[in-house]
């Protein structure tokens, strides 16, 4: 018997979780707007960005095991372009901040670990779930992570620079997760972004166009906007998973050692200045009554 159809969903799948997970949004929004990526030392801040690699590895991981051979997810394979990746991006950043033998010296935490179970889990028994990642981690790149890369670039004095090293310049040294670029065919095959860029090979992408043609892949889901019950329950399910990837990223980010003593900091600084903005405006008080 042919499933029956609800009349079409009147918000496309960007919007409907732009408005459903809102609240969440807004708190990680704020995380960074108080300077969580700022105020912290550069040892604090590689921390995270390691916690984000293997989450983004993980995800890439497990796309590729969607989009070939016959069993191809036809949601996955219309939902991210392999031009997104940012794996070799995010090693690039970690050579930087960790230098060359980084990974000998890095593991997962418990919450980045249970969150890469959660993706390999989700990945073999619901893969439809896997569309709320490029809708939530990658086109966040093109919101929050565009201000984050501002606000390093501005905030250079808390990161290491020694002579040979400079965040940003051409090659966005440091901050090559927020940039992308083109990617190179080669006789081998596929050239990766960071191999590309270190010779100098591939250019800089407009955020802007690229934010722009993930959104219209994410809409334009074969099927996604038919509301059928199985396509309604298939959204809820990216919805619910929209959710799961804000409640982790906030705690992946504030579990990390050493953000605890930062927001302890954070926090006394500003009842200083709120003391000492009462001081000075009792003072001027007292100062303009005795003059009147």
């Amino acid at each position: 018997m042919a499933e029956s159809s609800s009349s079409k969903t009147d918000l496309s799948l960007t919007e409907e979780l732009r408005q459903k997970t809102k609240g969440l949004h807004g708190k990680t929004d704020r995380l960074v707007q108080l300077g969580l990526f700022t105020v912290l030392d550069y040892q604090i801040y590689r921390q995270i960005l390691l916690g984000f690699y293997y989450v983004f590895s993980t995800f890439e991981e497990e796309y590729e095991r969607h989009v070939k051979g016959p069993n191809a997810h036809p949601w996955l394979t219309h939902a991210y372009s392999p031009d997104l990746r940012r794996t070799e991006a995010f090693e690039a950043d970690l050579v930087y901040f960790y230098g060359s033998d980084w990974k000998e010296h890095v593991r997962p935490s418990k919450q980045v670990q249970e969150y890469m179970d959660h993706i390999r889990d989700i990945s073999k028994h619901h893969p439809e779930k896997l569309v709320a990642f490029p809708a939530t981690m990658y086109l966040g790149l093109f919101f929050g992570g565009q201000i984050t890369r501002s606000r390093i670039i501005k905030s250079t004095h808390f990161f290491p620079s020694p002579p040979e090293k400079k965040i940003g310049g051409e090659h966005d040294d440091g901050i090559a997760i927020f940039a992308f670029r083109e990617r190179i065919i080669g006789d081998t095959g596929m050239v990766n972004a960071s191999s590309a860029q270190a010779q100098g090979t591939n250019k800089k992408r407009d955020p802007n166009k690229v934010k722009n043609a993930l959104k219209a892949q994410l809409n334009s889901i074969p099927g996604i906007d038919s509301g059928t019950e199985t396509t309604l329950r298939a959204r809820q399910l990216i919805v619910e998973e929209s959710k799961e990837i804000f409640v982790r990223n906030m705690d992946l980010m504030t579990s990390v050692e050493g953000v605890s003593k930062v927001w302890t900091r954070w926090i006394l600084n500003l009842f200083w200045y709120l003391a000492i903005t009462i001081v000075i405006g009792a003072a001027l008080y007292q100062i303009f009554t005795q003059s009147a």
